[in-house]
């Protein structure tokens, strides 16, 4: 695999040694990526191609605030660079290994002792991504989680629809549908789909490209249900500290997660209008 000479200065800086060996990794569908021998020791490199202006300044930020908390596990920053023909981030490299019940277990307890920090307003200090769509953080014109969720997540996205759908969406009796986090908002991960936690081959498991921002907790928890992944041992540690899930979540968490599903739309189209469609008829846009 050919490691472009922009990300390759940045390994050897970051090193202190000659790039050795590399070897392709998995990236997602919108960035490449690497595991990268140099100096003695290895590292994970992912870049992408004319990116968004701070595309990889947002992800780097996000894993630093996930990391100050003390509670989920990150890969460590070691640099980052946003070039206008190429964005380069150098982060700690752990091994990838199986998902177990002891990882999925400590995923869970670590995602509710995140969430359990309450209090903060919804939004976020700067703006980010969520894959390559750009997403808002500042405060709805409304307070509130629910005008929040209702401006900046789905009404920023939904112009992407066909009409009849984004009427539904506007329709939606979001004060009845949703609740208000108890206690005010967490941090949250933002984009906690099964790619977004890595098991390591220690039975480990770490939190990867966020969209951070603060939000409801039930967020978090939405987009873990909307490919699959993780499995009940995950949910069963999240319950043992957060306590046990009431009967109305799974329909909660369905409305939440119409905003990873616009994002979708706006990447890849297709199917996922549809499942938007499916949604809004539901619960009765």
């Amino acid at each position: 695999m050919n490691l472009p000479e922009p990300a390759r200065a940045l390994v050897e800086r970051v090193t202190g040694g000659a790039v050795t060996a590399v070897r392709a990794a998995g990236g997602g569908s919108i960035n490449e990526a690497a595991a990268v021998d140099a100096g003695g020791r290895t590292v994970f490199v992912k870049w992408h191609r004319d990116p968004p202006a701070g595309f990889f300044a947002a992800e780097a930020d996000g894993l630093a605030r996930l990391a100050a908390t003390g509670t989920v596990r990150t890969p460590a920053v070691l640099a980052c660079e946003d070039g206008a023909r190429l964005g380069v981030l150098v982060l700690g490299y752990h091994p990838p290994g199986r998902s177990t019940q002891r990882s999925m277990a400590a995923a869970g307890r670590a995602l509710a002792q995140l969430h359990s920090h309450r209090g903060m307003a919804p939004g976020l200090e700067r703006d980010n991504f969520m894959g390559a769509i750009p997403q808002c953080n500042m405060a709805a014109a409304s307070r509130g989680w629910i005008p929040f969720f209702r401006e900046r997540r789905l009404g920023a996205l939904a112009s992407a629809l066909p009409a009849p759908v984004r009427r539904g969406i506007e329709r939606l009796d979001l004060d009845a549908l949703l609740t208000e986090p108890e206690g005010g908002c967490a941090l949250l991960h933002g984009d906690l789909w099964g790619g977004n936690l890595l098991c390591t081959d220690r039975d480990e498991a770490l939190f990867i490209d966020p969209a951070t921002y603060r939000g409801h907790p039930e967020v978090d928890l939405a987009m873990t249900r909307l490919f699959g992944g993780f499995g009940p041992a995950f949910y069963h540690a999240y319950q043992e500290v957060a306590g046990r899930f009431d009967a109305d979540l799974d329909a909660r968490l369905e409305v939440l997660n119409l905003y990873p599903l616009l994002v979708h739309v706006h990447l890849f189209g297709g199917g996922y209008v549809r499942q938007v469609e499916a949604t809004v008829r539901r619960y009765g846009g």
